[in-house]
């Protein structure tokens, strides 16, 4: 290997090592236009974020009346039928009517009940009735209703069947 001397210029012995690539200027296009992209959301997401804060958000109305639900749509829902000739199926007491029942669980359920003639209204398994009653049990189309909700039920309603079976 030779070196050149002073004061003469320096010239690559391998062409092929030293020859010059053009740039890849496809390359840093894309780079730049991604990164331009990812500052942009960026700043579209801060700036949102900071909009939304300064922006008073409407509150929520509270309300502490409770109205009760129709009694005719309540009485639907449950399976009842709301014709006049609703009666109590098999009961020890006529005072007793069952207009519909949610089954749920093993000890949980929703019973529509008319209780003396008074208005239609939903009680939940274990709660209190006229007379010292209580309502112990519903199944898909029943109620059973006793003293306590160990004791022997005294009375049991069902539903009518319902129309066209």
């Amino acid at each position: 290997m030779e070196f050149p001397k002073s004061g003469q210029k320096e010239f690559p012995d391998n062409q092929i090592m030293s020859t010059t690539s053009p740039r890849p200027w496809a390359l840093y296009l894309v780079t730049f236009l991604t990164a331009l992209m990812a500052a942009a959301s960026a700043a579209y997401w801060a700036l949102g974020t900071v909009g939304l804060a300064s922006q008073r958000l409407p509150s929520a109305t509270v309300t502490d009346s409770v109205s009760a639900p129709e009694t005719k749509d309540l009485a639907r829902a449950l399976g009842g039928d709301l014709a006049p000739q609703v009666k109590p199926a098999e009961t020890a007491s006529s005072q007793y009517q069952l207009l519909g029942v949610v089954a749920g669980p093993v000890g949980k359920g929703y019973a529509l009940l008319v209780i003396g003639g008074a208005a239609p209204k939903a009680y939940t398994v274990g709660s209190a009735l006229a007379e010292g009653q209580v309502l112990q049990s519903v199944s898909a189309r029943g109620a059973k209703i006793g003293a306590t909700l160990q004791s022997e039920a005294a009375i049991e309603l069902s539903l009518p069947k319902p129309a066209g079976s």
